[in-house]
């Protein structure tokens, strides 16, 4: 009966040691799938803005409510141009605030002519007044085509220092893991053998 306990012990002890070296196997290749999905988030989010760009349209990350709830904060809004004639009310447009220069993105309420120029009425959709300026403009003007909610927030990280940094490492970190995962693996089989 000694005999036999022998080697049903020694399996299980493999049993178990192959058991101990899967788990630590496992999460490497968690580590490595979740870092590279964290990449291609933030590549395709980069993409993203710049095919709009290529197809002539613009993108902007919208930092503050006053839109709600048409277009969150934190969407990407992506703007189409347009001629200040074709501009009609309920258009929104991101455009410089005459007052402080700022880029703001509002709906056009009212539109008036004044000495052969178009004159603007503009107002958030959050707020319960009208901008307090109206505005001229001239030219072409970026009219909303559509925004994608939440997408401004990883395209303003992926334009910072930190995110540009992340792009360069989290990938490199993630293929370093995945080669050593394959070594790893591979002393472990010549081991086990």
């Amino acid at each position: 009966m000694s005999g036999r306990s022998l080697p049903v012990s020694s399996a299980r002890a493999r049993a178990e040691e192959a058991k101990a070296s899967v788990w630590p196997a496992r999460l490497l290749d968690i580590v490595g799938y979740l870092a590279l999905a964290f990449c291609l988030a933030l590549l395709g989010s980069l993409l993203t803005v710049a095919t709009t760009n290529l197809l002539g349209y613009s993108s902007y990350v919208i930092y503050s409510g006053s839109m709600e709830p048409t277009v969150k904060v934190g969407s990407l809004l992506v703007t189409r141009p347009a001629d200040v004639e074709d501009l009609r009310v309920g258009d929104v447009i991101t455009y410089r605030s005459p007052g402080n220069h700022t880029t703001l993105t509002h709906r056009i309420v009212s539109i008036r002519q004044e000495d052969g120029e178009r004159v603007f009425q503009t107002k958030g959709d959050a707020s319960l007044e009208p901008d307090p300026r109206e505005i001229i403009l001239r030219g072409q003007v970026s009219r909303m085509a559509f925004d994608i909610p939440y997408l401004g927030y990883v395209v303003d990280f992926a334009k910072s220092i930190q995110g540009v940094v992340l792009l360069l490492l989290v990938p490199a970190a993630g293929l370093l893991l995945m080669q050593g995962l394959k070594a790893w693996k591979a002393r472990a089989s010549r081991g086990v053998q």
